[in-house]
């Protein structure tokens, strides 16, 4: 009981410091394993709970647009006309789909390379 007392306390604190590190994303979304087909295959639930273990295995800043399509696929939208993005979602306590956000990779006009990814509500 005190460690889980103690974990979610330590996911507070690094949610309140602004950060959607892969702690607070595996407390918040899930920890399934990232992999491309099984990414390619997969609902957006499925997306969400691989968004941690995808951003840990491969850090997207400074990765080309191409390179993110290679990893990802074509993107579900593109945010601000140029940044690709994909559905993710959080799992609802009956195992539908949850909180819905577009993981967008920020991408730098001049260089083409991806600044960071971030969470977003669609629309």
């Amino acid at each position: 009981m005190r460690s889980l007392l103690s974990m979610i306390v330590l996911s507070l604190c690094l949610h309140a410091c602004g950060g959607n590190t892969a702690v607070v994303l595996v407390f918040e979304w899930g920890s399934c394993d990232f992999d491309r087909d099984g990414w390619a295959h997969a609902d957006r639930v499925k997306r969400g709970c691989m968004m941690a273990s995808l951003l840990d295995k491969y850090p997207p800043a400074g990765m080309s647009v191409a390179e993110i399509k290679l990893l990802l696929g074509e993107p579900s939208v593109y945010a601000d006309f140029e940044d690709p993005a994909y559905l993710v979602a959080q799992s609802a306590s009956n195992g539908s789909a949850g909180k819905e956000q577009l993981l967008v990779f920020r991408v730098d006009r001049r260089s083409g390379r991806v600044i960071e990814a971030v969470l977003r509500t669609p629309g």
